[in-house]
């Protein structure tokens, strides 16, 4: 195992570094044992570090793609064997890859304090080196460590600071780099809520992969994207990059990112009112994705599948999904998801005349509100609360929270509840007898509604979906047609 990191010792490792880097993985995993096989035969000797370290890259993107623990676990048991016969004081400069490696393994067995271990060793030795690339590598470690730990602030800090040493560079091969580090920044951004800023970030990322053919963290970017478009009620907008990240991680079967985009689009027909298709979508990831999502998608998930179901006024199963989302929210300590689920909860008793346990579920929402701020689903609780107190004919108290809830909404671009707002409040002084409000309620509810539905992004998110097809087969069909003519030109030959 004298050979170095750097050099590739033979066509079977060639091929193997091209197939990973093309996300072609079980063709490099053949590479890799075709290699292996070809080294005993020769010599009887095991795979260069080298070549270790390249099985192990393509073990751990294995384990990325699908969610699978027992990669990692190979993974991180070759590393051990490569770590015993690495020299007692490793350079970055040689052993780059090696701590990288060992990171990952700790990231995809949720060791978040073993990787921090990691990259803090890694930037120690970068510094002491000078070595930029290592502190670079390094500190965007370090923010995905702190991000995956919640530590949102530290994170932030430790992605800017790999960011400005990125500004300065000026070698080409920072460029996964830099793209690493606004992924980063875009999540960290998308966690904050600060969507917009998220969005350009995704964006930045997005261009330098493709120009780069960086294919899997142009699938990131590009669902990173679509989720911060979702975020801002640009649905015509995600449609397309969130078709490619589906389409494109279906051909390298990176089941992670195809549950994901699955879902996001699932929750575009939602939120458009395009039912079916949203319960094709968001089903399909119940049915074969479940087990690899994570907590916070696990969450959305069932959230989106209560209001669609919500939408369609199928009672029960809206409250049974709610429930499970409830339940989840819980389990993970994640409030804001949660306040989502209460709030409908509360709606959905309310419509049963349970009006003790709705004012319980619209308390809770109410509580959570005031620890962590306006989240989503507060404009639909003051709008039930609103609606309560009218049943409960406390007319006044009705108009009050009624009149907070559309004030929610419009701060939060959510039409539909408006509308009911105002329907609400129609019904409220019609019951007051003042008709004079009423019929104002009633002709603001009438316009709004009717400028609603027109404006709404269902036909165009259709469409979308639907041109994003064709231009895929029409690709398609001129691949093959290509591969034909080759065929052609090679017989005649």
């Amino acid at each position: 195992m004298n050979t170095t990191l750097n050099e590739l010792t033979d066509t079977a490792l060639a091929v193997a570094k091209e197939r990973l880097q093309n996300l072609a993985l079980d063709e490099a995993l053949a590479a890799i044992q075709s290699s292996l096989r070809q080294r005993q035969q020769d010599s009887g000797s095991d795979l260069s570090i080298y070549g270790n370290l390249l099985w192990c890259e393509v073990l751990l993107a294995k384990g990325r793609f699908l969610k699978d623990l027992t990669y990692a676990k190979m993974a991180s048991r070759k590393l051990a064997e490569i770590q015993s016969l690495l020299p007692p004081v490793s350079t970055t400069a040689h052993f780059l890859s090696f701590h990288l490696s060992s990171a990952e393994s700790h990231f995809q067995l949720d060791e978040y304090d073993k990787a921090k271990t990691v990259f803090n060793n890694l930037l120690t030795i970068s510094k002491k080196e000078r070595n930029e690339v290592g502190t670079i590598r390094a500190l965007n470690g370090l923010a995905k460590a702190a991000f995956h730990q919640n530590k949102i602030i530290g994170s932030l800090e430790f992605a800017n600071q790999a960011l400005e040493l990125l500004i300065q560079q000026t070698d080409e091969n920072q460029y996964p780099s830099l793209v690493e580090n606004y992924l980063l920044q875009s999540r960290i951004l998308f966690q904050k809520e600060a969507f917009t800023q998220a969005k350009n970030y995704a964006e930045r990322a997005i261009k330098i992969s493709e120009e780069r053919s960086l294919l899997e963290q142009q699938m990131e970017a590009n669902l990173l994207f679509g989720q911060a478009c979702i975020a801002l009620k640009e649905y015509k907008t995600a449609m397309f990059p969130l078709m490619r990240t589906k389409t494109e991680s279906l051909s390298v079967q990176h089941l992670v990112l195809k549950a994901e985009s699955l879902l996001a689009i699932g929750t575009i027909h939602t939120q458009v009112f395009n039912y079916t298709k949203a319960l094709n979508y968001l089903n399909k990831v119940a049915d074969e994705y479940a087990s690899i999502l994570t907590q916070t998608t696990q969450i959305a998930l069932q959230n989106n599948l209560g209001r669609t179901h919500f939408r369609l006024s199928q009672n029960e199963k809206a409250e049974h999904y709610f429930f499970k989302a409830k339940e989840l929210a819980q389990q993970y300590r994640q409030q804001a998801p949660k306040a989502i689920s209460l709030a409908y909860l509360s709606v959905l008793f309310a419509r049963k005349g349970d009006y003790d346990k709705a004012l319980r579920y619209a308390s809770r929402v109410n509580k959570i509100r005031e620890q962590i701020g306006d989240v989503d689903g507060v404009q639909v609780n003051l709008i039930s609360l609103g609606n309560i107190h009218y049943q409960l004919e406390k007319y006044n108290e009705g108009i009050k929270l009624a009149s907070r809830g559309i004030a929610a909404a419009k701060r939060m671009n959510d039409g539909l509840s408006e509308i009911r707002g105002y329907q609400i409040m129609a019904e409220i002084f019609r019951k007051k007898k003042d008709y004079k409000s009423a019929v104002m309620y009633q002709m603001i509810y009438t316009k709004f509604y009717e400028d609603f539905y027109q404006r709404n992004d269902r036909q165009a998110v259709v469409e979308l979906e639907h041109q994003f097809e064709i231009q895929r087969l029409r690709k398609e069909i001129d691949r093959l047609s290509g591969l034909s003519e080759t065929r052609t030109i090679s017989s005649d030959l």
